[in-house]
Formats: C-alpha cells, structure tokens, sequence
C-alpha cells in the first residue's frame, strides 16, 4: 500500500508543479497562490529572499513562462522535490534556469514551500 501512496503523492505533486507552470504561461496570480505556501521563500541566484507576501504585493508581472523541460519528482514522506528546467520570458529578458521546488503535505494537502533557481550559461 505505500507504493500506492508514494505514487498518488507524485502525481499530487507533479500536478502543483504543472499549475506552477501554467500560471506563469497564463500570469495567472491566483492560480500561483494556490499553488504556494503562505510561509513560502524563493531563492534567486543574486541571493534574494522572496516571501509569498512581497511576491504577491509586487506589482512586478509574473514572467511568461517560453519552455519547460526536465521535469522529475522526488517524495519523501510529508516532503517532495521537484527538479526541472525553465525559459522565461520576462519583458525584453529570457530567462534560462534550472530549479528545485519543495513542497510539503500539511493536512493532506500539498503546497510548495521553497525554491532555489540556478541560471543557466548561455550556449
């Protein structure tokens, strides 16, 4: 039964991952604030801090999301990691960067809880 667990726990996760995606593509602020934590943090390569509060006041747009790729999930327990590949759009800048995303079920629900984006070199 544990598999059976493990594998609906994936899915739950690969799903938020999805949304997370999807409301890039869509700008879609409500839709990424069901998909995070209330006491979510990013991590940017310049070493920000972002909480879900000051991503959610700023009035910055949410990047358009290019190309996704390199996607897999990773659950441990109450725990999962995501790991993939994104290209943003964001203004006149693209944006390539690898991430790690991790969530975390409380009360039977998942939501990401963190974020560390890596750049990519240009080819």
């Amino acid at each position: 039964m544990l598999i059976t667990v493990e594998i609906d726990a994936k899915a739950q996760v690969l799903r938020l991952d999805n949304a997370w995606n999807e409301a890039y593509r869509s700008h879609n602020r409500e839709q990424l604030a069901n998909v995070l934590a209330d006491d979510f943090l990013a991590l940017t390569p310049a070493g920000d801090a972002i909480t879900k509060a000051l991503l959610m006041v700023n009035p910055s747009e949410i990047a358009s999301l290019v190309a996704f790729s390199e996607q897999d999930a990773q659950v441990l327990g109450d725990t999962a990691v995501t790991r993939g590949r994104l290209q943003l759009q964001l203004g006149d800048r693209r944006i390539d960067q690898r991430f790690l995303r991790v969530f975390a079920c409380r009360n039977g629900v998942w939501r990401a809880v963190s974020v560390a984006v890596t750049p990519v070199p240009g080819e």
